[in-house]
């Protein structure tokens, strides 16, 4: 392929370094802008991975470094928020055994760290902080990303994978409505907030592998152990949903930790016995949403740029791996199959279109994964008198649980894709297979 394409990618979290790493090895040039000044900041918060993103991983060359970094969870009790359990499911050990592990609980930091410290040393030196977006110029032919402090960068093509308040979104919505005043497009604040969280990290207090949920009328929370920290995700249904952004202070933090105090997050552990210890807090509305338009010319959107979950079951950076591998398997088909050619701006529009159509479409578990993620949300903070009584007495039945596990999510997860220009075995086995097999994923590669 000609090395004259260049992808910029907006945005050093996560799914920038996992664009970074599936870029490299497509053989596709790429630069990271991360806004921050560090690439990795303890921002307190933890991530969950399941089997389908470990299987990129390890095709990446992650996996084995990051498992150790990580606790496999093993235990669930869900609660009222008086302390009364009132489930205690295998869901995890189900998992595993369907689809060859478990979830694992990471720290944010270090989950980036290691995905960092694995890329190639070449590679290292494309990953830049301090480089805050300010303008993107999509002049037909190729793009120019302009950073706040005046540096500049042209690439052939831009990755948004700058969170929920992208300024890649914004920029390509301003450059949609330039070119065309009456054109539907997403609202600039895409997203509704229907809750607000409240997570934190503190030090480990309690058996690693803990996954325990609480119950009540307009709020929940959910614990998770790790090895050296433990972290909680407090949920307070707003008075109604809402587009707007809500800053808040420290003032805002205490008043609602101080409404939690007294929810247990394990049978001898409340919220108020961790709080004088917290390593880090912060407070944020809770966004859901699809958005509608998803590129633009040369620009294409990944991760919370253009999908937002609630968080209760921990499904955000999993989807996001899997835009990364739909994006980037066509990027490298094009190579592939012209590789005298670098995509013209209507085969990277056709690309872009392709890569949505397939993530939106029930080929894909996104939508399912955003249905469900609002569903639990809403069944634990007993959002209407129906999710109560569902909640309370019919979704805690083992029944009830294991043919949910069996017949809703499970199969959803079965549907994800691997990078089909990596030939690797296979190493999450259970009893349900994958629907895209590594072992018919690298035809591909013989054309490297």
């Amino acid at each position: 392929m000609e090395s004259r394409f260049k992808v910029i990618i907006v945005g050093g979290g996560p799914i920038g370094l996992i664009a970074a790493h599936a870029l490299h090895q497509a053989g596709i040039d790429f630069i990271v802008l991360e806004r921050r000044n560090s690439i990795v900041e303890d921002s307190g918060a933890s991530i969950v991975l399941y089997p389908q993103t470990f299987r990129v991983l390890h095709q990446l060359g992650i996996l084995e470094t990051l498992l150790p970094w990580g606790t496999e969870l093993n235990h669930h009790l869900s609660f009222t928020k008086d302390g009364m359990v009132l489930n205690e499911s295998s869901r995890h050990q189900k998992l595993k055994e369907n689809l060859g592990y478990g979830s694992a609980v990471f720290h944010r930091a270090e989950l980036l760290q290691v995905i960092y410290d694995c890329l190639p040393e070449n590679a290292k030196p494309k990953v830049i902080a301090g480089k805050k977006l300010a303008n993107i110029e999509d002049h037909g032919e190729s793009v120019t990303v302009s950073c706040a402090d005046g540096s500049v960068y042209h690439g052939s093509m831009v990755i948004g994978a700058d969170g929920v308040h992208s300024k890649t979104r914004h920029l390509m919505r301003e450059i949609a409505l330039r070119e065309n005043p009456l054109r539907d497009w997403d609202a600039e604040t895409p997203y509704e907030s229907t809750f607000r969280l409240l997570f934190g990290a503190f030090p480990a207090s309690s058996t690693p592998g803990q996954a325990y949920d609480v119950q009540s009328l307009g709020k929940s929370a959910v614990y998770l152990s790790g090895k050296d920290r433990g972290w909680f995700f407090l949920y307070d249904k707003l008075p109604k949903p809402t587009t707007v952004t809500t800053r808040y202070n420290e003032k805002d933090v205490e008043i609602l930790a101080g409404e939690f105090a007294d929810f247990p997050l394990t049978k001898t552990l409340k919220i108020k016995d961790v709080w004088p210890n917290m390593s880090a807090v912060g407070l944020t509305d809770l966004q859901e949403g699809i958005v509608k338009h998803w590129s633009l010319g040369r620009i294409v959107l990944v991760g919370d740029s253009c999908h937002k979950f609630t968080t209760h079951l921990g499904l955000g950076f999993n989807n996001g791996v899997q835009d990364v591998v739909i994006l980037c398997n066509r990027l490298r088909a094009h190579f592939h199959t012209t590789p005298d050619e670098t995509p013209d701006i209507e085969a990277l529009t056709e690309i872009f279109k392709t890569y949505e159509s397939i993530r939106k479409s029930p080929e894909c578990s996104m939508v399912a994964d955003l249905a469900n993620s609002g569903l639990e949300t809403r069944l634990h903070t007993w959002a209407n008198t129906i999710y109560r009584i569902f909640s309370r007495y019919i979704s805690i039945l083992p029944l009830f649980e294991s043919i949910f596990l069996r017949f809703s999510l499970f199969p959803q997860f079965q549907k994800a894709r691997v990078l089909d220009y990596i030939p690797s075995s296979e190493v999450m086995n259970g009893k349900l297979p994958w629907l895209h097999p590594m072992e018919k994923s690298s035809s591909l590669a013989s054309g490297l």
